[in-house]
């Protein structure tokens, strides 16, 4: 099996809690596939995409623009392009972005 999705197609929407804004390339149901989705995340700055966690999904992010910190558990770790982070979908996680500039992170989800 294979699907083509175009990110063109897709617009950036806000994500409804904190500043960020998602963009959903790719969502699938767990029968039709491992991967639940991907995206990008679009964090304004001095924007926040909140904690949160998803038991069901664990995640991957890529920063492709700009910097920020993982809001991970109690810790906060600093984020530059060409970071590349995993996160159990049970450990309450978030972005931030400190800076002057838009951080653009792509993400990935797979059902655990």
């Amino acid at each position: 099996m294979w699907r083509l999705f175009r990110p063109e197609d897709k617009a950036f929407e806000p994500y409804g809690k904190g500043t960020a804004e998602i963009k959903r390339v790719m969502r699938q149901r767990v029968e039709e596939g491992r991967f639940e989705g991907f995206g990008l995340l679009r964090i304004p700055p001095r924007g926040e995409f909140p904690r949160h966690n998803h038991p069901e999904r664990d995640e991957v992010y890529f920063v492709t623009s700009g910097s920020g910190t993982l809001l991970v558990g109690g810790e906060e770790v600093p984020l530059s392009e060409g970071c590349v982070v995993y996160v159990s979908g049970e450990e309450p996680h978030g972005l931030s972005n400190r800076s002057d500039e838009p951080l653009v992170v792509f993400y990935a989800t797979a059902f655990a």
